[in-house]
């Protein structure tokens, strides 16, 4: 849809085609705090200040904001000059192990750690890792090696996203007794944050206890509240906003938004995948404003408009002398325009 069918609504185009945080590099911008960002700041500026140390596990389905937070942390981290390794963990991957070693040299390099002649002696440690080419490594020498690294260069994060990608993988034992002899070693001044599917913090919690009894705080991530819905859409639609003194979701109204936000069941990816489908409607119809009716229109698995009551009758039988009962058609009022 060009830019140009945006314009009526003070626009220069749909802001809602980024869904994934991993593809704002300005994350913070659009980040809409809940409860939980709170608790997770407090315990981030208190490692930064090396009074703890934490390890944090944040749970969540696909889409409820679970990449966001670790983001969050690692735009903190570079704006607080901390050193920080962000690390995808892809189901494609042969050896975990090793994408993170490497992961932990390209970090050093951009913190500008590693030198024409050498660089930190935690590298060494870690340059095993980084060429491993057997089948299999110790967890206990690869999980202390991290750790050393996190300890020498603190304050640290070291954040892991979906670590549930681990499940089907041959590495996924090892791993885990790597990254349990990682929090046994860290001192304060250092965080690693993980994310995952709370199923996989239900299989960590049978097959590797220890693991989970070390992880000092599980953070599950809540639906959003039609206010922070609201929020989120002001903030997305203020990146492409031309036109000053509008409403802040404007073109939406509070009904559409609030039928999104219900429609989407409080997860954000599906609210901004919703929001698109409808302003994008709303410019192809100009139609002037995205209302409860257009949000409908634009994706049929929003839930129809219920009908109206209708009036209970009577469960008691009436005399033959009381009067006719005269039935009043329910009021409706007219949909706003």
């Amino acid at each position: 849809m060009p830019g140009a069918a945006y314009d009526r609504y003070g626009l220069t185009g749909n802001p809602f085609r980024d869904l994934a945080s991993e593809s704002l590099s300005d994350v913070e911008l659009y980040h809409v705090n809940q409860a939980v960002d709170e608790t997770i700041r407090t315990i981030r500026d208190e490692v930064l200040e090396k009074e703890n140390r934490a390890v944090i596990a944040i749970t969540g389905d696909l889409g409820v904001g679970k990449t966001e937070r670790l983001r969050v942390a690692d735009a903190d981290a570079t704006q607080r000059k901390a050193f920080h390794v962000y690390f995808d963990i892809s189901t494609k991957m042969p050896w975990v192990i090793q994408g993170l070693a490497q992961e932990f040299r390209r970090s050093a390099q951009t913190a500008g750690l590693v030198k024409a002649f050498g660089g930190p002696a935690w590298l060494r440690g870690l340059a095993p890792l980084e060429k491993m080419k057997s089948e299999g490594y110790d967890p206990i020498v690869a999980g202390r090696a991290i750790a050393t690294a996190l300890n020498e260069s603190a304050p640290s994060f070291l954040l892991l996203n979906d670590l549930h990608n681990l499940v089907e993988s041959r590495e996924v034992d090892v791993f885990a007794r790597t990254l349990q002899e990682i929090t046994d070693a860290i001192r304060p001044g250092v965080l690693v944050m993980f994310t995952c599917y709370g199923s996989y913090v239900a299989w960590l919690t049978v097959n590797h206890p220890a693991l989970t009894s070390r992880i000092n705080r599980t953070f599950a991530l809540t639906a959003l509240s039609n206010d922070e819905a609201t929020l989120l859409l002001a903030k997305k639609l203020l990146a492409k906003r031309i036109v000053e003194d509008l409403d802040p979701t404007y073109p939406f109204d509070s009904a559409a938004v609030a039928a999104l936000n219900t429609a989407a069941r409080g997860n954000p990816r599906r609210l901004l995948e919703l929001a698109d489908l409808a302003l994008e409607y709303a410019a192809t119809h100009r139609a002037n404003r995205v209302d409860v009716d257009v949000v409908r229109l634009s994706n049929p698995t929003v839930a129809p408009r219920s009908p109206p009551a209708t009036r209970p009758t009577s469960a008691q039988p009436r005399s033959p002398t009381s009067p006719p009962v005269v039935r009043i058609p329910d009021y409706k009022e007219a949909d706003p325009v």
